[in-house]
């Protein structure tokens, strides 16, 4: 994989329905400084990444992660063949832009920039874990997300002020801020949660699905959007855990109830990435 320090022109765009991965550029940018070590595994801090305007930066991080990122992966079913090391490992990893990487990044849109890091990272991989991998398409359980018989009971709600900085849907997964997760390990089980309230004022439609993807209740299955809908909706739904000692709907029928969508189970074909070779990182 030949690597250069320019920044390239954007070269792909997402699907609509359904996140497209980013394939490597015909020249691929790299960071300037890249360091990479394992990380204390007595360190109770929870993992964390994010990008500045000089540099990515990983900590107690595992190398599924630091793909998902990479290649624009939405779930664990879309990486293919790694083996349980890439999973458990943790790293922490700092890579670091040059004054020239850093001025023509802040010249570039909010996608451009975010698709050239996302590069620069697959140039680590390649360099550092001695990445190999090629795409494929396989037919994986999917939820699909239709407008109820009923029709949508969310009213538009395009003067309210938008709840991100920036609406419009990104090229590739939401990166300025993670889609609310589901609860943590630290959270009260299923039995004791109570009643689980959303309101999406402000929020643009794709931002609801992301969302909804993320609810334990989908088990990690990609949410395609095949609604048609855009734009801000102010939605509000009510729900209980499936085991929950409250009372009322649970995720399923409240989403179909209260908001007039419904999730449809199905195998669609998925893109996916098929680790090749991969070995632990070289030293620095």
């Amino acid at each position: 994989m030949p690597s250069a320090k320019l920044f390239l022109p954007a070269l792909l765009l997402c699907g609509h329905a359904h996140a497209q991965l980013l394939h490597p550029a015909s020249s691929m940018p790299s960071f300037s400084v890249v360091s990479i070590h394992p990380s204390n595994p007595n360190d109770p801090a929870p993992p964390h990444c994010a990008t500045t305007v000089d540099a990515y930066r990983a900590q107690r991080t595992t190398l599924s992660d630091i793909l998902a990122y990479a290649f624009a992966l939405g779930y664990q079913d879309e990486l293919v063949n790694a083996p349980p090391w890439v999973f458990r490992d943790h790293y922490d990893i700092e890579a670091k832009l040059d004054t020239d990487q850093i001025s023509a990044l802040a010249r570039l849109s909010r996608n451009d920039g975010d698709e050239q890091m996302r590069l620069m990272m697959q140039t680590v991989l390649a360099d550092r874990f001695h990445l190999t991998d090629h795409f494929a398409t396989r037919r994986l359980p999917v939820y699909e997300l239709h407008l109820a018989k009923s029709g949508l009971k969310c009213p538009p709600d395009p003067n309210a002020p938008p709840a991100i900085a920036d609406p419009a849907r990104p090229r590739f997964r939401w990166y300025t801020a993670p889609a609310p997760p589901p609860p943590s390990r630290d959270d009260p089980p299923p039995a004791v949660q109570p009643t689980l309230h959303l309101r999406t004022q402000g929020w643009p439609f794709w931002l609801l699905v992301s969302w909804i993807s993320h609810q334990p209740e989908l088990h990690d299955r990609p949410v395609l959007d095949k609604t048609g809908l855009e734009g801000p909706y102010d939605c509000q739904m009510t729900w209980s855990h499936s085991g929950s000692v409250e009372t009322g709907d649970f995720f399923f029928p409240a989403l179909q109830n209260q908001l007039g969508l419904k999730l449809q189970p199905a195998k669609d074909p998925v893109e996916v990435l098929v680790v090749d070779t991969i070995q632990r990182p070289s030293d620095n």
